[in-house]
């Protein structure tokens, strides 16, 4: 009767661990396409990402965080989060002429100060 227990503790172990490294690997596989096809993009562009990237840190001081390849309207964009004094930009710069697309303000960090500042306010009122 031992010996079927640990059989059956021992193949449901098995299959737990086996379901974990089988979905690990579902999302490497997912990471690895990714960076393939951004590769390709990045070989259809013009200009190079730390090309790209210095234009970007020209237009946005600071550290870049996260980059990105995609293609958007028939062209190569990449896409740069800066991290700053006052948060985070994200910088597009387009990958056939070097130029800078948009630079957006990182919404949610501006959010957070913006209620700060009210809850600030609401306190000094009272």
């Amino acid at each position: 009767m031992n010996i079927k227990k640990s059989l059956i503790i021992g193949g449901v172990t098995l299959g737990l661990v086996g379901g974990g490294f089988l979905y690990q690997g579902t999302d490497g596989m997912e990471n690895v396409l990714a960076n393939e096809n951004e590769s390709k993009l990045a070989e259809e562009a013009k200009i190079t990402q730390a090309e790209a990237e210095k234009i970007a840190t020209k237009e946005v001081s600071g550290e870049v965080v996260d980059k990105e390849v995609e293609k958007e309207k028939n062209t190569i964009v990449y896409e740069f989060e800066i991290k700053t004094e006052s948060g985070e930009e994200e910088v597009e710069v387009d990958g056939m002429n070097g130029k800078v697309l948009n630079v957006e303000v990182d919404v949610e960090y501006d959010d957070k100060e913006d209620d700060d500042d009210q809850d600030e306010n609401e306190e000094s009122a009272q």
